[in-house]
């Protein structure tokens, strides 16, 4: 039975190896990403994958990134990871990373 592995940030560099590693393994693929993630990591596997636009800091959308791909797996790689980013804004980097982690958490719980 193939397994269906979601990778949020897939579209990263760490997501991107992931994927590819998935793929090697014969998973099933999806992927989270914004409207406005910059896709240049993944478009030599684009065709082998299933992306779905998904706002991690909204419930509603994190619900629907659940039931659409239904995975067996989760890697949660998605974050505002810049440093410089980070510290110009501070209290917008960690409400926006704790805030995707719960309502990830949730749409699973509420899955399940």
């Amino acid at each position: 039975m193939t397994k269906k592995v979601l990778i949020t940030g897939i579209t990263g560099f760490a997501g991107s190896h992931l994927a590819e590693y998935a793929l090697s393994k014969g998973a099933d693929v999806y992927g989270s990403m914004r409207w406005r993630s910059k896709t240049e990591n993944i478009e030599h596997i684009k065709g082998q994958i299933n992306l779905i636009e998904c706002d991690l800091r909204d419930l509603s959308s994190v619900n629907a990134l659940i039931e659409i791909s239904k995975p067996d797996y989760i890697f949660h790689l998605a974050a505002q990871s810049f440093v410089h980013t980070s510290w110009h804004a501070p209290a917008e980097t960690l409400s926006t990373n704790v805030l995707c982690q719960v309502n990830l958490f949730e749409a699973v719980r509420h899955k399940r």
